[in-house]
C-alpha cells in the first residue's frame, strides 16, 4: 500500500516537473530577441493609451473597447522600452495559458492529457508569433482558460473565494474584448457536466458579473459613444449572403491553418473526431470551445489570426486527446516513448525553423496574408517608421527647437514606440488641432521634419509656401512602399 502511494506520489511530481519545465522553456523560447520584429500600429496605440493611464487618463481606456488589456500594460510601465514590456506582458500570459491547460485538463481528465496540450500550443507558429506582440489575445486566451479552471472548481466544490475568482473572470472576458463575451457561455456548460445541482446558483455570479459589466461599459458608452465606435469599426459583408460569408472566412481560417500549424492540423481535426466519439467532459468542454473560439467568423467585420488565440488552446486539447488516445493502442512501453517522441518532433521540427527564422530576420518568416500586411509590408507595419524614428531622433539631437511630424496618426504611434529617449521633443501629427501649426513652424525657420509613410501618403504642400526636401528613404521588405524623411524649407512647394 504504502509503494503503491509512493508511486502515484511521484507520477504527480514528475508532471508537474514537465509542467515546469515546458513553462520555462516556452518563456524563454518566446522572450529571446523579442525587439526584432518592429512594433505595429495596435502595439503603439496600446503601450501609448497605458503610458497615458499615468499621466492621469484612467478612464480613456473604457473607451478602446479593451479597457484591461490597457491596464494589463500600464501595470507594466512606465520605462524606457514599453514594446519589450509590453510584449513581455504578453509572453507571461502565454505561460499562464500553458499552466491552464494543464490545469484543465487534471481537473477533468488527467495530468498527462494536460501535458500534450501544452506543449502541442506551445510548439504552434501560431501561438508562437502572435504570444510575442503586445496585444490582447494572449490575456484573452489566458482568461477564458482560467475562467473554465475556476468554474470547474466552484461547480465541484462551491465556496464564497471561489465564487468570487469565478465573477472576476467573468467582469474581465468583455472588458478584455467586448465580443470574448461568447465566452461566458463555457461556465454554464462546465457547470452541467461537473455538477448539474449547482446550476441553480449559476444566477447570482451572472448576475453580480452581469450588472457590473452593464454599468461600467454603459457609463463609457455614455461618454465615450464605445457602442458606436464599435459599430463603425464592423465592415459590411461586401454583397455575400451570411452563409457565404460564413463560408468565406472559414476558409481563411483553414488557409491560415495550413501557413502556422501544418501538420498539426491533422492532429487536431483527429483530435475533434476522438472527442465527439468518445463524448467525455473534457472532450465536450474542448469542442464548445473551439465552438466558441470560432463565433467571430459568423460576424460581419474583419478578423485577423490572433483572435483566435482562445480556439487554439481548446484546439490544443483536441489534439492532446488524438495523441493520448493513439498512445493507448500501442501496448509496448518501448513503442509508445518512440510514437510520442515522433510526435513531439514532428511537431518541434517546423516550430524551430520558425522560431529560428523569427530570430533572424522575421519578415522572411511565412505568414498568413493579413499578418504579412500588418506586420511586415503594409502601411500598419513598423518596419521603415523604426529605421526613420531613429534617424530623425539622432537628427535632431543637436538642434534647438526642432519640430518633428508624422504625416498621419498610425505613422506616430509607431514612431513614438522607437523615439530615443534622449532626443529633444516628440513626434507631432501633422495638421492636428494638438500639434502645432506646420505651416506656422516652418516659416518662422525652426527645424522642421516630416515623416511619411508612403503606402498611404506623399508629402504634398500645393499651394503653401513649404517645401519638401527628402533626407533620408528607409525600404520596406517584401515589395512593401518606403518611409521618407524630410526636411521642411519655407519656400514655394515644387513637387
Amino acid at each position: 500500500m504504502n509503494r503503491h502511494n509512493f508511486n502515484h506520489q511521484s507520477l504527480i511530481t514528475n508532471h508537474q516537473l514537465g509542467l515546469l519545465a515546458l513553462l520555462l522553456a516556452s518563456f524563454a523560447l518566446r522572450l529571446h530577441a523579442l525587439l526584432q520584429l518592429p512594433g505595429f500600429v495596435d502595439e503603439g496605440n496600446h503601450l501609448l493609451w497605458a503610458a497615458e493611464v499615468w499621466q492621469g487618463r484612467v478612464i480613456f481606456p473604457f473607451s478602446t473597447a479593451k479597457p484591461l488589456e490597457i491596464f494589463f500594460l500600464a501595470a507594466l510601465m512606465p520605462f524606457r522600452t514599453p514594446l519589450w514590456v509590453g510584449r513581455l506582458g504578453s509572453v507571461l500570459m502565454g505561460t499562464v495559458t500553458l499552466a491552464g491547460l494543464w490545469a484543465v485538463a487534471r481537473q477533468w481528465s488527467g495530468a498527462r492529457i494536460g501535458l500534450w496540450a501544452a506543449a502541442l500550443y506551445a510548439l504552434t507558429p501560431w501561438t508562437f508569433f502572435h504570444e510575442r506582440t503586445a496585444v490582447a489575445d494572449p490575456l484573452l486566451a489566458a482568461t477564458v482558460i482560467l475562467a473554465v479552471w475556476v468554474a470547474g472548481a466552484w461547480a465541484a466544490r462551491p465556496s464564497r473565494r471561489r465564487g468570487l475568482a469565478f465573477v472576476l473572470c467573468l467582469i474581465a472576458l468583455p472588458l478584455i474584448k467586448l465580443n470574448a463575451i461568447v465566452f461566458a457561455a463555457l461556465p454554464l456548460l462546465v457547470t452541467a457536466l461537473e455538477n448539474k445541482n449547482s446550476l441553480a446558483r449559476l444566477w447570482l455570479p451572472y448576475a453580480f458579473a452581469g450588472g457590473a459589466v452593464t454599468v461600467v461599459l454603459g457609463a463609457a458608452s455614455l461618454r465615450y459613444n464605445v457602442l458606436g465606435e464599435i459599430v463603425d469599426r464592423a465592415e459590411s459583408v461586401g454583397g455575400l449572403s451570411w452563409p457565404q460569408y460564413v463560408i468565406s472566412n472559414l476558409g481563411e481560417i483553414a488557409r491560415w491553418s495550413l501557413v502556422y500549424i501544418d501538420p498539426l492540423w491533422i492532429v487536431i481535426v483527429a483530435g475533434a473526431a476522438v472527442a465527439l466519439v468518445r463524448r467525455t467532459p473534457l472532450a465536450t468542454l474542448s469542442l464548445a470551445g473551439c465552438a466558441l473560439g470560432l463565433a467571430h467568423v459568423a460576424l460581419p467585420a474583419a478578423m485577423y489570426p490572433r483572435y483566435f488565440l482562445p480556439a487554439l488552446a481548446f484546439a490544443s486539447l483536441l489534439a492532446a486527446h488524438a495523441v493520448a488516445f493513439g498512445l493507448t493502442l500501442i501496448s509496448a512501453r518501448a513503442l509508445r516513448r518512440i510514437a510520442g517522441a515522433t510526435i513531439l518532433f514532428s511537431a518541434g521540427w517546423p516550430f524551430a525553423a520558425f522560431a529560428a527564422q523569427a530570430y533572424r530576420d522575421p519578415a522572411a518568416l511565412p505568414l498568413a496574408d493579413l499578418d504579412r500586411m500588418q506586420h511586415v509590408a503594409g502601411w500598419p507595419s513598423g518596419y521603415g517608421i523604426r529605421e526613420a524614428a531613429a534617424f530623425t531622433g539622432r537628427l535632431i539631437a543637436g538642434e534647438s527647437g526642432a519640430v518633428v511630424y508624422a504625416n498621419n496618426l498610425a505613422t506616430q504611434v509607431v514612431a513614438w514606440l522607437y523615439w530615443p529617449p534622449d532626443s529633444p521633443g516628440k513626434v507631432d501629427l501633422a495638421w492636428s488641432s494638438d500639434s502645432p501649426d506646420i505651416v506656422g513652424v516652418v516659416a518662422s525657420g525652426r527645424p522642421t521634419y516630416l515623416i511619411v509613410d508612403t503606402t498611404r501618403d506623399t508629402a504634398d504642400f500645393f499651394g503653401l509656401t513649404v517645401n519638401p526636401r527628402e533626407m533620408a528613404r528607409f525600404e520596406r521588405p517584401a515589395g512593401g512602399k518606403p518611409v521618407i524623411v524630410y526636411q521642411l524649407i519655407a519656400e514655394p512647394f515644387a513637387p
